[in-house]
């Protein structure tokens, strides 16, 4: 019998962002003939362990509290002796554990922002904890440019999946444009003031905001100064539920300045939901423009194309249903086999690869 691969996931399957979400599907969909799996949960939010037994995957206990937490992962971390580490949040805690613990496995993780926009250039301390790493891989293929441009390390992309039947019974339902969705955190580089614009040049249209932030009250503001009745904000919901509103949506709109790659557009195509981003300082590979989605320059193009999927319902159709068609790729399913390929290579290579600091 073949020995299976170790692996330890460094996030938190049951504290949502994204970074615990990756980690929590490429857990669920490692094969486990192939790999032992194991992960963590932190102790004061709902995990359903019996769930995850279930699935052939060891939880991790971590206990909420600032100093504890840091050595109960130090501790995991020391006596799971594991082959493969992934690390991708890099807490401290990780990076010490690294340095002393490198000659004993791999240690892997991924770069998730543009360095040059949502990594600075000038932040060498997150550079060296990147060169610390046995290996990094990019999730997207503008990042890997960045990655090469500015810290001259050659990445192999991976993307992030999305979970999702391979068909959708809105993909039939959808003939034209009745409700427009905006997911993310109200701040200020989301640009969440656009979607307040478009409001007001489309009265017609339901809008619906989803996220919190330190520009909510600013934006509430805007929207009871414009008297917008056709504006709704949320604020922070459960995962179940923002899965709900994008069933019910018909287009979702993108309004950051800059982004990696953002998950929720490949969350809306799995639901059928077309998108149209401003593609200002990145770009989406999921989407071909005009295609399966837009990529527009500006506000201005960005309500040009509104208009043009109202008043052409079958260009609409059409691109719901490309979008939905053409995601199928990321879906888990299909991308944890570049995973599997890409852990067992660099278990097998361990130490013959290293990032070369220039």
């Amino acid at each position: 019998m073949k020995k299976r691969i170790k692996i330890f996931l460094g996030g938190y399957v049951n504290f949502p962002n994204a970074q615990n979400v990756n980690c929590d599907n490429i857990a669920k969909y490692l094969d486990k003939s192939k790999f032992e799996v194991h992960t963590m949960y932190v102790n004061k939010k709902p995990c359903d362990k019996k769930y995850y037994k279930q699935q052939g995957i060891y939880l991790h206990r971590m206990l909420q509290h600032r100093v504890i937490w840091r050595w109960c992962k130090y501790l995991v971390m020391l006596f799971g002796k594991y082959d493969i580490y992934y690390l991708p949040k890099m807490e401290q805690i990780d990076i010490e554990f690294v340095k002393k613990h490198k000659k004993d496995a791999v240690f892997i993780s991924s770069v998730e922002g543009v360095v040059g926009e949502q990594i600075s250039t000038t932040n060498q301390v997150i550079k060296e904890k990147y060169f610390l790493m046995d290996d990094v891989f990019s999730i997207s293929k503008c990042i890997k440019e960045s990655v090469k441009y500015y810290w001259n390390i050659d990445t192999k992309v991976l993307y992030l999946g999305v979970e999702g039947s391979t068909t959708n019974k809105n993909e039939l339902s959808k003939k034209k444009i009745e409700k427009v969705i905006w997911i993310g955190s109200v701040i200020d580089r989301k640009r969440p003031e656009y979607l307040v614009e478009c409001a007001e040049k489309f009265p017609r249209l339901q809008f619906i905001m989803i996220g919190d932030g330190n520009e909510q009250e600013k934006i509430r503001k805007l929207i009871k100064d414009k008297g917008l009745k056709n504006l709704k904000m949320t604020g922070r919901i459960p995962n179940e539920k923002v899965y709900e509103e994008l069933q019910k949506a018909d287009l979702l709109l993108m309004t950051s300045d800059k982004e990696g790659l953002p998950k929720v557009i490949a969350e809306a195509m799995i639901s059928g939901v077309p998108v149209i981003y401003i593609n200002e300082c990145y770009n989406v590979d999921y989407i071909q423009n005009a295609e399966n989605g837009y990529a527009v320059a500006d506000l201005e193009l960005m309500m040009n194309t509104i208009q043009k999927l109202i008043d052409e319902p079958y260009t609409y159709q059409k691109l719901a249903s490309n979008a939905l068609k053409s995601i199928q790729n990321y879906r888990w399913d299909n991308l944890i086999k570049e995973y599997e390929k890409y852990f067992l290579e660099q278990y097998k290579c361990k130490f013959k690869k290293t990032l070369t600091k220039e």
